[in-house]
């Protein structure tokens, strides 16, 4: 595997919160307002992290109406750099403030948080 690739994926997930999108991601689709509202990011650092993870293909996203969903594709997560990727999510997902994280992640929905902010 190439060195260029190992140190690229130590690099991203190296910052802790695109870690923690990485994580939130690895279990379902969501939009930036769903993962500010479960991480407790701000909406610019959120969206800069996802630039960054999208730019170096860890990330995909796609428009869906009035939403833009971002996943951690399976193409992300194959060959020798996936692995690697695979192993620090795995072991990552075993702290306490990750296990926080994700169950945030399971119950933030647009449509709450949309509605929330209309009111």
């Amino acid at each position: 595997m190439p060195t260029a690739a190992i140190t690229r994926i130590l690099n991203v997930v190296s910052e802790p919160s695109r870690l923690r999108i990485l994580l939130a991601l690895s279990d379902r689709k969501m939009c930036v307002c769903e993962l500010c509202t479960a991480l407790g990011l701000g909406q610019a650092v959120t969206s800069q992290h996802l630039r960054v993870l999208r730019d170096c293909g860890l990330v995909t996203h796609r428009k869906s109406g009035l939403w833009v969903d971002y996943e951690l594709p399976q193409a992300a997560l194959s060959g020798p750099a996936g692995r690697i990727l695979r192993t620090i999510l795995h072991e990552a997902s075993q702290d306490d403030s990750i296990k926080k994280d994700r169950k945030a992640a399971a119950k933030a929905d647009r449509r709450v948080i949309r509605s929330r902010r209309n009111q």
